[in-house]
């Protein structure tokens, strides 16, 4: 399982996601577990952290969550709509601090934020809908054709998907 953060802030509340294995190995989890804030409609909360496995979710959507009584947690009972941001996921398999340094000033230049797994080559990204997806994925292509970083786009907004068609 993965969390997000254990100390929980006021008005959040971690939402469980359960994984549909993959394969063997991944995800290396059953469930993630996310931060969301509570919205003024009941059992509807707007998702804080960027998703590590969770696929077709970002940072701002709206989800409903309901009691899971036996868990004795949240879990994830459908999304109410997307906030407009894209979320992609990179792995580095340069794994030297000067590729870390070089992809992360990528993304900070673009305007967007991240958060790491446990593992530091691991981490995913907050693409905000104003962001130059056009221009950064070309770079991301770049550094995946030299086998610097792996890529996996888990939800690309229609704005971002409209600017790479145009």
């Amino acid at each position: 399982m993965v969390a997000h953060n254990d100390s929980r802030p006021p008005g959040m509340f971690q939402v469980a996601f359960d994984l549909p294995q993959e394969s063997a190995t991944w995800p290396p989890f059953s469930t993630e577990r996310i931060w969301a804030k509570k919205t003024s409609a009941p059992y509807q909360l707007e998702v804080q952290s960027v998703p590590f496995f969770v696929r077709d979710l970002s940072r701002g959507d709206i989800i409903r969550a309901k009691p899971d009584h036996e868990r004795r947690e949240l879990v994830f009972d459908g999304l109410v709509r997307h906030s407009g941001h894209s979320t992609i996921r990179v792995i580095l398999r340069d794994k030297t601090d000067e590729n870390r340094d070089r992809v992360l000033e990528m993304f900070r230049a673009a305007g967007s934020s991240w958060e790491f797994t446990s593992v530091d080559f691991h981490f995913a990204v907050d693409l905000p809908g104003e962001v130059d997806y056009r221009s950064l994925r070309s770079m991301l292509v770049e550094a995946t054709s030299t086998g610097a970083i792996e890529v996996e786009e888990a939800f690309v907004a229609p704005a971002h998907v409209a600017q790479l068609d145009a």
